[in-house]
């Protein structure tokens, strides 16, 4: 089901980056090659990711704590406003 689903997000995203290059040239073969490029690119990053995410075996963890503070930052900022060495 994944595989079927990353050739339409690759069309979403093209599809919502039209707008963004309308506004720098109104070349439509510009806008055209700009999409397809952003299509291709975009499958061959997930297919280069698939086959190295075993050896980021670890990332899942470590990506869920800097999630959840990242969290806890954005609840917290109303009351504490944290300096930036501690951010870092």
């Amino acid at each position: 089901m994944v595989i079927c689903q990353i050739p339409f997000t690759d069309v979403i995203f093209a599809a919502g980056s039209i707008r963004v290059i309308f506004v720098i040239t109104s070349d439509l073969f510009i806008v055209l090659t700009g999409n397809v490029m952003a299509i291709l690119g975009l499958r061959a990053m997930y297919f280069l990711l698939a086959a190295v995410a075993n050896k980021f075996h670890l990332l899942s963890d470590d990506l869920s704590v800097i999630l959840a503070f990242i969290g806890v930052k954005m609840c917290l900022i109303d009351i504490y406003k944290n300096p930036v060495s501690l951010r870092l």
